[in-house]
């Protein structure tokens, strides 16, 4: 039901824009992002670490109504989701947000956990999220499959259900 989906590479600070319509996901921008100072992996408050997991943007921010800290604006994220209050993750306040006005971009490991974009890249994400249906994949490193490579995947893991499956019924 969403028109796209947004994927974070926190190992090389990129933040990747998916058109989700179609049977294949299609790449339609990506940007720069800081991430976390001490990097990745988010487990308690105050780590100063960005969260790995799949999360939904829940609302807009204007920048009017935060401190220039935030730029143009920040789209606050469901951090931390059911996944991770069930192993004990805490934290809240995670969001994707721009940089202050004199500032282009920050240094790859330069936010208190969030996602921080140039303000014109902060700008240009918002034609493509919807708050409440947008889902953001943080994922440590993101390795990239040729879409043949993963149909066959796909193919040999349903054999191995149906497999399995026989199996058991028998």
């Amino acid at each position: 039901s969403q028109r796209t989906a947004i994927l974070v590479d926190a190992s090389r600070s990129r933040v990747f824009v998916y058109n989700t319509a179609g049977a294949v996901p299609r790449l339609v921008r990506d940007y720069y992002s800081s991430i976390g100072k001490y990097g990745s992996q988010k487990e308690r408050e105050g780590d100063r670490k960005t969260p790995i997991g799949v999360y939904h943007v829940t609302s807009w921010i204007a920048g009017v109504k935060l401190p220039d800290l935030y730029g143009s604006g920040a789209y606050p994220i469901n951090y931390p989701n059911a996944r991770d209050r069930l192993v004990g993750r805490t934290g809240h306040g995670i969001w994707i947000h721009g940089v202050p006005s004199s500032t282009y971009a920050r240094a790859p490991l330069a936010s208190d956990g969030c996602l921080a974009l140039a303000n014109p890249d902060l700008d240009s994400l918002s034609a493509y999220i919807q708050p409440g249906v947008t889902p953001v994949v943080i994922a440590q490193q993101v390795e990239w499959v040729e879409p043949d490579m993963l149909q066959a995947e796909r193919i040999l893991f349903l054999a191995q259900v149906e497999a399995w499956r026989k199996a058991w019924e028998s």
